[in-house]
């Protein structure tokens, strides 16, 4: 029985599919990325895992995550209670953010997670499944709970200082949320639902059967860095199937899920350079200018990110204050650092250490949502220190260039095409980079 092509989607290389045991992962061969899983009762563990985690996000909404209680006042907030009060005091864009990474993007991801294991419950499932699927992939890298849990303890830490901290059912609820939201994608795989989504496409396009029948179309026979690209083929990046494209110069939309394919990201180094520079603009004022303002009968005090990270020092809580000085300095730093370096070596067509290259990426991707922790503790502070007058915190100007920095290094990691550091013929890049 002949197998299929799969294509990494970070190296290209072509590899076939083979049968992993329940539960297991099938990695590249050459630049070991997970390809994919065969997770124990996949879809069904996942509809459970979701179920319980749209509960326990209406809980995590509605309740308030903590109280603060000083000199006989006392106040609380919400999640949504922070994203209004950043709002209410002109830094909307802050607000913005939060909200969607917060709020939006989680309630999106279950509610999308929630639509297609339903729909796919009596296969073939709707056309509009594997839509809900190209939106969830989009949507999930801006999912932030976890972040926003972090960013509540080192709060609570901040605002300890100044008063009596009571955490509240909300905080807890957000705890179990982000283990329900781990689990559920440690359940899913995607192919599982692919396999049962109806096809775009009236006709399927023509199947590639085995490595030698790339490996003839592309005129070689390397059988250890065949790329798809090299054999003519192009891959799905929303759904990974495998297709002969009807002209090279324009490949169409992939039969199964419509999305528009393409050989390589169109302009991707441009684009993450523009990214970078401007992330790198916003990442000067983020550090300099204050984030929080303390008013208080006495004083006023601004403090910038590495005075908050001295404060947490000082207080005696040094991990916290490595964790925000790793997170909100040292990681954007990195990010902007690795990007550049990867662009270079790409732009170079530096064919040394692509293994250790691969790694920074998936390193870089991973990390970029990190950053975003000292925001969350700045919109948490300032929602819950409105005490006026005996004492208010206001944010301060760099908590929206922080906030943009994030979300600039974020697009660009998205916006880089790592096939590119596996390219090794030159006709490919010019074309397709």
């Amino acid at each position: 029985m002949q197998a299929n092509l799969i294509a990494c989607p970070e190296c290209d290389l072509l590899q076939q599919e083979v049968e992993i045991p329940c539960p297991g992962a099938a990695r590249c061969s050459r630049c070991g990325v997970a390809l994919y899983r065969n997770p124990k009762d996949g879809l069904n563990r996942t509809l459970a895992l979701t179920v319980a985690a749209a509960i326990v996000f209406i809980v995590a909404n509605v309740v308030p995550l903590m109280g603060l209680s000083a000199v006989g006042r006392e106040t609380s907030t919400t999640i949504l209670g922070g994203v209004q009060e950043m709002w209410r005091q002109g830094r909307e864009v802050t607000a913005v953010i939060v909200g969607f990474c917060a709020v939006i993007a989680p309630a999106l991801d279950i509610g999308f997670m929630l639509t297609i294991l339903l729909a796919v419950r009596l296969p073939p499932a709707p056309r509009w499944a594997g839509a809900l699927m190209r939106w969830s992939q989009i949507v999930r890298p801006w999912r932030m709970v976890e972040v926003m849990i972090l960013g509540i303890l080192v709060a609570l830490i901040k605002i300890a200082e100044l008063a009596t901290v009571i955490p509240d059912i909300g905080m807890f609820a957000v705890g179990v949320l982000v283990v329900l939201l781990t689990a559920m994608m440690v359940s899913f795989e995607p192919r599982d639902v692919w396999a049962r989504v109806q096809w775009a496409a009236k006709a399927a396009p023509r199947r590639v059967a085995s490595r030698e029948a790339a490996g003839a179309r592309a005129g070689t026979m390397t059988s250890d860095t065949l790329t798809a690209a090299q054999a003519g083929l192009v891959s799905c990046e929303v759904c990974s199937l495998l297709s002969w494209p009807a002209d090279p110069d324009e490949p169409g939309h992939c039969p199964r899920c419509g999305e528009a394919l393409i050989f390589r990201r169109h302009n991707a180094i441009q684009r993450t350079w523009a990214l970078i520079i401007a992330a790198v603009i916003c990442y000067i004022p983020a550090n300099l200018f204050p984030v929080l303002t303390t008013i208080t009968p006495m004083s006023v005090d601004q403090d910038t990110i590495m005075d908050g990270v001295i404060l947490l020092y000082t207080s005696g809580s040094w991990p916290l204050a490595l964790i925000v000085l790793i997170a909100s300095v040292i990681i954007p730093l990195a990010k902007l650092i690795a990007l550049a370096y990867l662009l270079i070596t790409v732009q170079r067509r530096s064919l040394k250490s692509r293994h250790e290259r691969g790694r920074l990426y998936r390193m870089v991707e991973f990390i970029g949502r990190w950053s975003m922790l000292d925001v969350f503790v700045d919109t948490f502070v300032v929602a819950l220190v409105q005490l006026a007058p005996l004492m208010a915190v206001e944010p301060g100007p760099g908590v929206p260039f922080f906030g943009m920095m994030v979300v600039l290094t974020m697009l660009a990691a998205d916006s880089f095409d790592p096939r590119l550091i596996w390219d090794t013929s030159d006709d490919t890049r010019e074309q397709h980079g």
